[in-house]
């Protein structure tokens, strides 16, 4: 029934039943006891301690309903005492201000209407049938003729009428009510055993992440191993063919070939150390920058290098183009990682251009494209371009590339690559404004 879950167990509801027989009392004692209101033959005394005590019946009605747990039978059973009670108020009330013509019988419908959407359609039935059976008794005194039973029974059947259409919309409503809350329960539990499912997908998610990055580390530690060792094995035999030498009697320009070959050997691996650093370093200085002023720069320092390789350069700048916020350290490094790139695949000559624009795909983001012409990166080296010592074709394994896509997404950046056999290669850095 909707009462004992979702009605009745509601102090508003409760408080609202309350105030509304309070009020209805009231009112009936004013009309039948207050001078040329209401002409009514009755004991106005007796009345003032009947108010009195229906006042305090219905406040312990509202008190007593609390103790019982809103979805007990003795709940339901006590909620249909009290509107049984009010239905003998009402007939009391119209026993004395006329009978069967008192002004007070509307009052049975208020009292069945509510019955009915509290309790439902028995329960209501009940409250209605006694309400008849009061109107009948109490009203006895006043005589049913043969003439006016029609009337009586046109009077009752209205309390039958009211009682179906409420209590079936209230019975359909504790159903769907009902309904609701089996769904809610469900829908409760799904989601505790959703969460748990969630923090389980998380926990496996960091075991699959603490892996990964300890492959990775692996890799790149088994990576930089190799890279060291071949040079490290070379300067080892070139010290001894140095040593050996020195103890002959060697004159210096004879070995300045092999002193040479220490010096780049070296530098390689400084700049190998270096390029490790620079990926640890996460640090980054944020200032507004003139961004075709630092591709400029970039370009500047090739300069050599790409009229050596007899590489044409097209270099294209949209008009105004507003600054952007970067590190622009790090971000002549990315570029001349890329350029590099690009360079190196190119030794008998081709074609770089290079792109600022704002960009069409992103908003408030510039777009930079670098293009070669060389001979394009196949498709199972493409896939792992951006991982440390990849091969790239002709190029050589090492951390250009993943060093340049690392820089440009600590700048708050993407890096992008296409690439076609015969074609060449394009690289897309998005930077935001």
């Amino acid at each position: 029934m909707v009462k004992a879950q979702h009605f009745t167990d509601i102090p508003k509801t409760n408080l609202l039943i309350l105030s509304i027989r309070l009020i209805s009392v009231s009112g009936a004692v004013i009309w039948t006891t207050y001078p040329n209101l209401y002409l009514a033959n009755v004991n106005k005394l007796l009345l003032i301690y009947l108010y009195n005590s229906l006042i305090y019946i219905y406040t312990l009605f509202f008190v007593i309903r609390f103790y019982f747990p809103p979805d007990s039978n003795k709940c339901e059973y006590f909620c249909l005492f009290t509107f049984i009670f009010d239905q003998a108020v009402i007939s009391y009330f119209t026993y004395t201000t006329g009978g069967f013509s008192s002004p007070f019988y509307s009052g049975y419908f208020v009292v069945i209407s509510i019955s009915a959407f509290v309790l439902g359609t028995k329960p209501s039935f009940i409250v209605a049938l006694t309400g008849a059976i009061f109107y009948i008794l109490f009203n006895l005194s006043y005589g049913i003729g043969i003439y006016n039973i029609g009337e009586l029974i046109y009077r009752i059947v209205p309390f039958f009428v009211i009682v179906f259409p409420t209590g079936i919309l209230s019975d359909a409503m504790e159903k769907h009510l009902k309904e609701i809350d089996d769904l809610n329960l469900e829908l409760s539990e799904k989601n505790k055993k959703l969460e748990e499912s969630l923090r389980k997908i998380e926990a496996i998610q960091q075991q699959l992440i603490k892996k990964e990055k300890e492959k990775a580390m692996l890799d790149l530690a088994e990576s930089v191993a190799h890279r060291l060792r071949n040079p490290l094995m070379s300067l080892g035999g070139i010290a001894s063919i140095v040593d050996k030498k020195l103890k002959k009697g060697a004159k210096p320009e004879e070995l300045e070939k092999y002193i040479e070959y220490i010096k780049t050997e070296s530098k390689n691996m400084s700049m190998l150390l270096d390029n490790l650093l620079t990926m640890s370093d996460s640090a980054v200085e944020l200032k507004f920058s003139v961004l075709q002023n630092i591709v400029k720069e970039v370009i500047e320092e090739y300069k050599n290098a790409i009229s050596s390789n007899k590489i044409k350069l097209t270099l294209k700048i949209e008009e105004k183009l507003p600054p952007v916020r970067t590190d622009p350290k790090k971000l002549k490094m990315a570029l001349k990682n890329i350029i590099d790139n690009c360079i190196k695949v190119m030794p008998n000559g081709g074609e770089l251009f290079v792109g600022i624009k704002k960009s069409e795909e992103v908003k408030n983001s510039i777009e930079i494209v670098i293009k070669d012409t060389g001979p394009g990166i196949p498709k199972d080296i493409l896939r792992n371009i951006f991982k440390p010592f990849e091969s790239g074709g002709k190029v050589k394994k090492g951390l250009g590339l993943p060093l340049a896509k690392h820089t440009i997404e600590i700048l708050g950046g993407e890096l992008y690559i296409d690439s076609k056999i015969a074609e060449g290669t394009t690289f897309k850095i998005i930077l935001p404004m």
